[in-house]
C-alpha cells in the first residue's frame, strides 16, 4: 500500500486488485483473504447497469462475503473460532446448536442476517455492529455515482469500473493493459472514492472500539 490510511479500507476486488494486509493472527489474516476471495467469485459487471442495480447486485456480494467469513466458516472448520477473534462475534450464539441444525442453520443464519441489518435488537451489540456496516455500505455505494472520465466520456465511476471489469473477463483486455488502467490514477486507484470512504471508516473503527470499551 502507499497510503494505508486510504487503501486499508478501499475496496481493491471490485475494480480487479486485492491488498496486501498484515495481521498478527494467522486466523484473522485468512479471513480477510477468504472475505476477498468469496468478493471475487460472485462478483460480475454489467456496464450498462442503472446505479440502483448496480447498488443492489454490490449488496448480495457484501451479503455473501460476510455470511461467509463471519458465520458459515466456522460451522464449516470446528475449532477455527479458538484460533480467531478474543472477543464475542455474531456466530457464538449458533455454533454451540449447529449438531442440532446441521444444514438448517445455514440458512436460519441467512434470515438472522438479514434481519439484523434491517432492525437490530437495540440490546444486541453484535447487531447493532451489522446494522451499522449496512449503512456504512450505503455510504461508500454513494459515492461510487460521482463521475470520471472514461475514453473522452464522463460518466459515474462505478460504471467505469463496470466497463473496464467486463472487458477484462471477457479477454478483450490484456492483464498488462489492467495495470496500466489501475496505474493511470497514481498511486492510489479512484482516490476519490478512497478520500471520500476513508474518513467515514476510520470513525465508524474507533466508534465500534468505544462502544465495545463500555
Amino acid at each position: 500500500m502507499s497510503d494505508e490510511q486510504l487503501e486499508t479500507p478501499h475496496f481493491g476486488t471490485f475494480f480487479g486488485m486485492t491488498y496486501l494486509r498484515d495481521y498478527v493472527e494467522p486466523a484473522i489474516s485468512d479471513l480477510y483473504y477468504l472475505h476477498e476471495m468469496v468478493h471475487a467469485v460472485s462478483m460480475t459487471y454489467d456496464p450498462d447497469a442503472l446505479f440502483t442495480a448496480w447498488y443492489r447486485k454490490m449488496n448480495g456480494v457484501e451479503f455473501a462475503a460476510s455470511l461467509e467469513t463471519e458465520g458459515y466458516v466456522y460451522l464449516r472448520m470446528p475449532g477455527f473460532r479458538e484460533q480467531s477473534f478474543a472477543d464475542e462475534i455474531w456466530a457464538d450464539r449458533y455454533i454451540g446448536a449447529q449438531r442440532r441444525l446441521c444444514e438448517g442453520l445455514f440458512e436460519i443464519m441467512r434470515q438472522d442476517r438479514l434481519r439484523a441489518m434491517q432492525q437490530p435488537d437495540p440490546m444486541d451489540y453484535c447487531e447493532q455492529q451489522i446494522a451499522g456496516y449496512a449503512r456504512q455500505n450505503f455510504e461508500w455505494a454513494s459515492m461510487w455515482r460521482l463521475e470520471c472520465e472514461r475514453d473522452g466520456v464522463r460518466m459515474p465511476a462505478y460504471r467505469h469500473v463496470e466497463a473496464h471489469m467486463a472487458a477484462l473477463r471477457s479477454g478483450a483486455i490484456e492483464p498488462a493493459a489492467h495495470l496500466a488502467w489501475l496505474g493511470r490514477f497514481g498511486a492510489v486507484p479512484f482516490p476519490d472514492q478512497a478520500r471520500l470512504f476513508a474518513p467515514l471508516y476510520w470513525h465508524n473503527k474507533l466508534s465500534y472500539r468505544l462502544r465495545q470499551l463500555g
